[in-house]
C-alpha cells in the first residue's frame, strides 16, 4: 500500500462505496484511502482479471505431478444388430435369422515418462511463482494508482474550499467598497469592480466544486465501485523533511520493488522452460496393460435352440456316414473312433434349457479376454528440426526476460532519482510558499484596513482622489496576490506529495514510515 495512506483517517465505509452489481445506498459516506485501496482490491475489474491467473497456474503445477502417475481409462459399448443379410463389400454371407445385442468392456492402465516431465514440474513451478509474483506486482501498482486518485480527489477538495475562500474574501471587499460608495468616498466604478471580482470568485467556486465531483467519479471508476450519493474524503496531508539518502532508496527499489520481483521470476520461468524443451531429446518409456470382456445375445432364443437341433441332427448324419464306411472297409479306420450309437440326434432339455440361459447375458455378463501388457522404448531421431525450434524459442524468452530486467532496474533508479529529486525540491517550494501565504495574508489585512478606515480620502481634493483610488488598486493586487498565493501552496504541497508517492512506487515500500517529523 502507499505509504500516504498512514496519515490519512481511518473511517469506516458503512455501505456508500458497493459492488457494481448491489443496490446502491442513498445516504452520504465518508471514505479513507485505507478504505479504498481495500474496496478496490476487492472490485477493481483490471486486478481481478490478473489474479484470476493464479487458479490455472496452480493447477499447472498438479498437472505437472499427476504427469508422473499413471492413466488410466475405462470404456464400454453396447449395439444392436437387425436381421437380414449380411454383406461386406460384395461377400454375402447369407441370411440372418435373428437380431442381435452385443457389449463389450475395456479397461487400460498406461504409464509413460520422459525428459519433457521430469522437467515439466519444475517449469511449472516457475510458472505459478512468476504468476504469483505479477499478482503482487498488480496489486502494488492498484494501491499506488489508487493512492495517486484519491489525492487528486483530495487536491480537487482543498481545491474547493481555496475558491470558498476566495469567494468570501471576494465579498468581504465588496461589502468594504459597497460601504465606501454609499458613503460618497470612493468612486462608484471601485464598486462595480469589486461586484466583477466577487462574480469572478462565485465562478471559480463553480469550477471547484464540479472538479470535485468529476475526481470522485474518476476515483470510484478506478475503485471498480459504484458510489451511492455524495461521499466525503477523509484524511490530511502532511509535509515533512524528507531524511532519506539516494543510495538507500535506489537499494531498497532493486530488492524490494514488486514489478522487478515479478521480472525476476519471469526469467526464472523461462529458464525453466529451456531446461524442459532440452529434454525432449530424452529417450522415452512406457508401459501399458490392458483387460476386456464382451457379451452376445440373441433376442430369438429359439433360433438358438434350432441351430443346436440342426447340429445334433447334421452330427447324427455325419456319424452314421462315417459308420457305414468303417462297416464296408471292415476294420476301424485310423483316428476315428465311433461308439456302439451316434445319439438320437435331438437336443436333450437340459441342454435346451443350457443354451437357453448362456444366451441370457446382455448387457453385463461378460466373458473375459486374455490380459496383455506392453513395454515401449522410444529414442527421438529427427523430427523434421521442430524440437531445436522450440529450444531456440526458449533461449530466446530466456534472454528476453533478462533484458527487460535490466531495462526495469534502470527505469527503476531513474525514477527513484528522478522522484527523490522532486521530493527534495518540492519540500523547498512548501516552505517558501508556506511564507508568501501568510505574508499576502498580512498584506491584504493591511489594504482592508488602510481601504476600510480611508485615511488617504480624509485628505480630499483631487490629490486625495487619486490616493484613495491607488488605495482600492491596492485592495485589489493584495486580493489577487492572496488568492495566488493560496493557489500555488495548495500546488506545492500536493506536488511534494505527488513526488512522495512516485518515490513509494519506485521504491517499492512505504517510506512515511520512516519519517516521524512533519513540518506542518
Amino acid at each position: 500500500m502507499i505509504a500516504v495512506a498512514m496519515m490519512l483517517g481511518a473511517a469506516p465505509v458503512r455501505g456508500s462505496v458497493i459492488p457494481q452489481d448491489a443496490e446502491p445506498m442513498a445516504q452520504p459516506e465518508r471514505l479513507t484511502l485505507d478504505d479504498a485501496i481495500r474496496l478496490a482490491i476487492d472490485n477493481n475489474p483490471e486486478y481481478q482479471r490478473t489474479r484470476n491467473d493464479l487458479g490455472p497456474a496452480e493447477w499447472g503445477v498438479r498437472e505437472a505431478y499427476g504427469r508422473l502417475l499413471p492413466s488410466a481409462n475405462i470404456s464400454s459399448s453396447a449395439r444392436y444388430t437387425e436381421a437380414g443379410v449380411q454383406r461386406i463389400g460384395t461377400l454375402d454371407f447369407g441370411q440372418q435369422s435373428t437380431d442381435w445385442f452385443t457389449s463389450n468392456y475395456s479397461l487400460g492402465v498406461n504409464w509413460s515418462i520422459d525428459g519433457r516431465t521430469i522437467f515439466g514440474i519444475g517449469s511449472a513451478r516457475a510458472r505459478r511463482l512468476a504468476t504469483d509474483a505479477r499478482i503482487q506486482a498488480s496489486r502494488f501498482d492498484l494501491e499506488s494508482t489508487v493512492t495517486l486518485r484519491y489525492m487528486a480527489a483530495l487536491r480537487a477538495r482543498d481545491g474547493v474550499d481555496v475558491a470558498r475562500r476566495e469567494h468570501e474574501r471576494a465579498r468581504e471587499n465588496f461589502e468594504i467598497v459597497r460601504t465606501r460608495v454609499e458613503a460618497g468616498t470612493a468612486a462608484g466604478t471601485e464598486g462595480k469592480q469589486a461586484e466583477i471580482d466577487l462574480g469572478r470568485a462565485e465562478v471559480a467556486l463553480i469550477r471547484a466544486e464540479q472538479a470535485l465531483v468529476n475526481e470522485k467519479l474518476l476515483l470510484a471508476e478506478q475503485i471498480g465501485v459504484t458510489m451511492a450519493g455524495e461521499f466525503e474524503l477523509v484524511g490530511d496531508l502532511t509535509v515533512f523533511d524528507p531524511a532519506w539518502s539516494l543510495e538507500a532508496l535506489v537499494e531498497s527499489a532493486l530488492a524490494r520493488n514488486p514489478s522487478l520481483r515479478a521480472l525476476d521470476m519471469e526469467a526464472s520461468a523461462s529458464r525453466a522452460r529451456v531446461r524442459q524443451e532440452r529434454s525432449s531429446y530424452f529417450p522415452r518409456i512406457s508401459v501399458s496393460a490392458g483387460w476386456g470382456g464382451n457379451t452376445r445375445e440373441a433376442l430369438n432364443d429359439q433360433f438358438l435352440v434350432d441351430q443346436a437341433e440342426a447340429n445334433a441332427h447334421a452330427s447324427l448324419q455325419n456319424c452314421q456316414r462315417w459308420q457305414l464306411i468303417q462297416n464296408a472297409v471292415g476294420q476301424p479306420l485310423p483316428g476315428l473312433e465311433i461308439s456302439d450309437g451316434c445319439g438320437s440326434g435331438t437336443i436333450t432339455a437340459a441342454q435346451r434349457a443350457s443354451i437357453l440361459e448362456s444366451n441370457d447375458v446382455f448387457p453385463f455378463d461378460f466373458t473375459q479376454n486374455p490380459f496383455s501388457m506392453g513395454l515401449t522404448v522410444s529414442i527421438p531421431l529427427f523430427e523434421g528440426f521442430s524440437r531445436q525450434r522450440q529450444v531456440e524459442e526458449a533461449q530466446a524468452a530466456e534472454r528476453d526476460a533478462r533484458h527487460g530486467r535490466r531495462a526495469e532496474e534502470l527505469r527503476l533508479r531513474t525514477a527513484v532519482t528522478r522522484a527523490y529529486n522532486a521530493l527534495t525540491s518540492a519540500h523547498r517550494v512548501v516552505r517558501i510558499e508556506q511564507t508568501n501565504r501568510e505574508l499576502a495574508a498580512e498584506r491584504l489585512e493591511l489594504a482592508r484596513q488602510r481601504y476600510r478606515i480611508g485615511a488617504y480620502a480624509a485628505q480630499g481634493g483631487l490629490g486625495g482622489a487619486r490616493t484613495a483610488g491607488s488605495t482600492f488598486l491596492e485592495l485589489l493586487d493584495a486580493q489577487s496576490s492572496m488568492t495566488t498565493a493560496e493557489r500555488d501552496h495548495l500546488d506545492a504541497v500536493y506536488d511534494f506529495h505527488l513526488a512522495l508517492a512516485q518515490l513509494e512506487a519506485a521504491t517499492g515500500r512505504r517510506l512515511r514510515d520512516d519519517s516521524a517529523t512533519t513540518d506542518e
